[in-house]
């Protein structure tokens, strides 16, 4: 009886612990499609000096959420949204509307798509 104890309560703790991990990328994935939705507007209405002030504060989140993301997340993901944010600062920079708008639009997809890898469904298992 002792050792199915042990085994139920393990059990619960690590699907308890998916269950948290989950609930946690969905939630800093929608946080972070909310200012790349921002960004995206300010971006189209070519608001520009906004615009790098958004990417900066979404550079900050972003290194914030990384550090806890990259022991959860496969790192080739991280390594491409790292890449498309510094492409995206390059072409804010340099006032290039339809490549800044590409990027927050790669962007959106990556970040949304990392809890949908993530969680637990039969496309993932098989």
């Amino acid at each position: 009886m002792k050792p199915l104890i042990i085994i139920v309560f393990f059990v619960i703790l690590i699907v308890g612990g998916g269950m948290l991990t989950l609930h946690a990328l969905n939630s800093e994935s929608q946080r972070l499609d909310a200012s790349l939705s921002s960004l995206e507007e300010d971006i189209r209405n070519q608001n520009w000096d906004s615009a790098l002030e958004k990417l900066d504060e979404f550079h900050s989140k972003w290194d914030k959420i990384s550090s806890l993301w990259s022991m959860l997340v496969d790192h080739y993901e991280i390594d491409n949204i790292e890449l498309l944010l510094s492409q995206l600062a390059s072409f804010v920079k340099n006032k290039n509307k339809n490549d800044a708008l590409s990027c927050v639009s790669s962007l959106k997809t990556l970040i949304k798509h990392i809890p949908d890898k993530e969680s637990l469904s039969l496309k993932n298992i098989f």
